[in-house]
């Protein structure tokens, strides 16, 4: 029954309440209105026995739902402090996991394993030096074309892992891995390219390849670039030639450079012919202690001509057979090539 009853509704109900003839819900009902209604309150009084018992039941009726008014607060109060409780523990728990026993991705550039090949066997040694992190969840996927094992022997080995927070669950941030090559085309570590067909692809080689640009268009660009080479630590500006092609870059040593500054930099020329994609011409200058200036200049078709003398010499030093590419600026398609390049180049 609705508790919003009329006094009519009221003073029709009182015989039956006052006798206890009704319901739990009907009673509740004119006991409420009762306790805000006087003029119902005073039709109520009229009709009991006496005067007393008919203001001690009201009383009682206000007790009543002044008790359940209470009850059902402090319910209320208590279902919302565990119902916080249990979200903040439950939270807890949630950030708990994933600190200590999921963890993070492991970062494959800087987390990269020491890499060394031998009688087939590639061993990846995995040292974390943050000694708030372990290495964990190691998964190993051997990768075979679509057809499927069998169906071609070779695979690309994808290795991944993360990194919790060190705890008894995890204490240990070094690892070992042995990939068996046979058959194996590349090995990769979250990404990055580890080894392929042969070849260990070095730090240098990622933090170098990461280093391209598409202009030879400012100074703070070149700049860039210079900043992954090795170069002499000498004081240099530089200049670009940009109003036609070939675009070209100059250092300008302010410096005489000895034999061993000199092959530095022409090492690094045709590495920088291959980072920047419209460079045409490279070159440097630097005084010749006697009022002059030695200039050399180095172009695309200067490098191309160079490569297969470079790969003839690497090949029969170290028994491969390693082709060179159509041109010093297919060496940036990918990391595989790009260490190629800075292997023959002794770089």
């Amino acid at each position: 029954m609705k508790n919003d009853l009329s006094c009519d509704v009221v003073k029709d109900l009182l015989p039956s309440y006052i006798d206890e003839l009704t319901s739990a819900d009907s009673n509740k009902a004119v006991g409420e209105h009762l306790s805000k209604c006087e003029s119902c309150r005073e039709a109520y009084k009229a009709m009991c026995p006496d005067k007393e018992s008919a203001e001690t039941n009201i009383q009682k009726e206000v007790d009543y739902l002044k008790s359940i008014k209470k009850k059902n607060g402090k319910t209320i109060r208590t279902a919302v402090l565990w119902t916080v409780g249990s979200l903040l523990v439950a939270f807890a728990v949630f950030i708990s996991t994933m600190l200590f026993i999921v963890g993070k991705p492991v970062n494959g550039y800087t987390d990269r394993p020491a890499v060394t090949e031998k009688d087939g066997i590639l061993y990846l040694e995995f040292h974390n030096p943050n000694s708030a992190y372990s290495y964990a969840h190691w998964k190993i996927d051997y990768a075979y074309p679509s057809g499927g094992k069998g169906y071609e022997q070779s695979c690309n080995v994808k290795i991944s892992a993360r990194a919790p927070m060190r705890s008894f669950f995890y204490p240990s941030g070094d690892n070992v891995i042995k990939i068996d090559l046979t058959d194996v085309d590349s090995v990769s570590f979250m990404g990055f390219l580890l080894w392929q067909d042969g070849l260990i692809i070095r730090p240098e080689a990622e933090q170098i390849f990461s280093h391209q640009r598409p202009y030879a268009g400012s100074a703070p660009d070149m700049g860039f670039v210079l900043g992954a080479l090795k170069l002499p630590s000498k004081d240099a500006t530089s200049s670009i030639q940009s109003d036609s092609e070939p675009y070209g870059w100059t250092i300008h040593y302010k410096q005489p450079l000895n034999a061993i500054d000199e092959f530095q930099v022409t090492q690094n020329a045709p590495i920088i012919l291959a980072l920047v994609d419209n460079l045409g011409e490279f070159g440097f200058t630097y005084p010749d202690g006697n009022g002059g200036e030695i200039e050399h200049r180095f172009s695309v078709d200067d490098a191309n001509e160079l490569l297969p003398k470079l790969y003839d010499e690497y090949n029969q030093k170290n028994g491969t057979d390693w082709e060179p590419l159509d041109s010093i600026k297919d060496y940036t398609d990918s990391i595989y090539y790009f260490q190629q390049l800075l292997d023959v180049l002794d770089y």
